[in-house]
């Protein structure tokens, strides 16, 4: 275009429209050389962006006062040449910094990728520590993280790829945004761990909700407090209860272990949990009766509410429950007999959702 413009109606064909000629092509290629080099040195790119404003300026009033025509004619020239080189110029500076801020933020995850492998491995971060120099804090909020299936109606698994990545990218990106910038994660379809330092933990409660909003679905989540150290083990126990919360079939939420610790412990390996694990053997050929211990325990004993969402009358919930105590021997309506079912129903939930979970892998 700024070829064809040096032969406007108004000039000689070359003498007029030199100085635009020289602007040319040639121009652009050093613009676009020369944005990355203004992005590595950290220029910054409102700088830029006034220095060529104040170029463009002082050089359309020289190149204006060069065109020889009517005035109409000048200003289309002036203007078409305006027009591609601001373009030209703009699109190579904002792709310089683009791709350079690109760069860097691939570096900064590759660095943060080694330091969270060093520390649930484990091992000596003072390598990273020293080619990257991100510090490692004195302890973090450790986080294990299960992401629940999406159905599309179909299937219960994540409807793309491509939706998996860009789920872990918004929650990195919030992550960033309202927890901390140095934050570490290491996130799949499954789930995940994140470390958070403590000094800049603020309400894992609230965070976790504004993560499921980034990525779009109810997340599950347990949490505890580790130094480096004792970071391997920690995930560890996390992940133990964490797997527990889904095995006993609470809620998506945020889960500490003293908000289950007797669960916990009733599924631990031990002669009591096999105990409590046979008082609902007698259950076993009475399907109805589980479900109704199952849904009576659920609405908090509330037998009217039992009743309704079974579709029976109340009465019909009294016999049931004097059968469940004849063959079990523990009344649900005793605060020793309800204790005892519902720690059964723990270790039997989880007990279950092992074999469940070892059919699916």
């Amino acid at each position: 275009m700024l070829e064809s413009m040096a032969s406007c109606p108004g000039g000689d064909g070359g003498g007029a429209m030199a100085p635009l000629a020289v602007l040319g092509r040639g121009d652009t290629v050093r613009h676009r050389l020369a944005g990355p080099t203004r992005a590595r040195t950290e220029v910054p790119s409102e700088v830029i962006d006034r220095a060529i404003d104040r170029g463009f300026a002082t050089s359309l009033e020289l190149f204006a006062s060069n065109v020889v025509g009517t005035d109409e004619q000048k200003l289309t020239v002036v203007r078409q040449l305006a027009t591609e080189m601001l373009d030209s110029v703009t699109a190579a500076i904002s792709l310089a910094y683009s791709d350079h801020l690109e760069a860097e933020v691939i570096e900064d995850q590759r660095t943060k990728n080694a330091l969270l492998v060093a520390l649930l491995a484990g091992e000596d971060t003072s390598t990273v520590t020293r080619c990257s120099g991100f510090e490692v804090a004195e302890s973090y909020s450790v986080l294990a993280l299960h992401f629940p299936s999406r159905s599309d109606g179909e299937s219960e698994a994540f409807l793309t790829q491509m939706d998996v990545r860009r789920m872990i990218r918004n929650i990195r990106a919030a992550l960033d945004r309202h927890a901390s910038a140095r934050a570490l994660s290491r996130l799949d379809v499954r789930g995940g761990v994140i470390l958070i330092p403590s000094d800049e933990t603020r309400d894992l409660d609230a965070l976790l909700a504004v993560l499921s909003g980034a990525a779009g679905v109810d997340l599950t989540a347990t949490c505890a407090q580790a130094t480096p150290a004792r970071i391997p083990k920690t995930v560890d126990q996390l992940g133990e209860l964490l797997d527990l919360v889904r095995r006993i079939q609470r809620p998506p939420g945020l889960f500490r272990f003293v908000d289950l610790a007797v669960e916990y412990q009733l599924t631990r390996p031990s002669a009591v949990r096999r105990y409590l694990d046979a008082i609902l053997n007698p259950l076993d050929d009475h399907p109805i009766l589980m479900e109704t211990l199952c849904t009576h325990l659920a609405n908090n004993l509330n037998r009217r509410r039992t009743a309704r969402q079974l579709s029976v009358h109340m009465n019909t919930i009294d016999y049931r429950l004097k059968s469940i105590r004849k063959l079990t021997g523990f009344d649900p309506s005793s605060a020793d007999g309800l204790w005892y079912l519902q720690s059964a129903l723990v270790v039997r939930k989880a007990n279950y959702q092992d074999t469940e979970s070892t059919l699916s892998i």
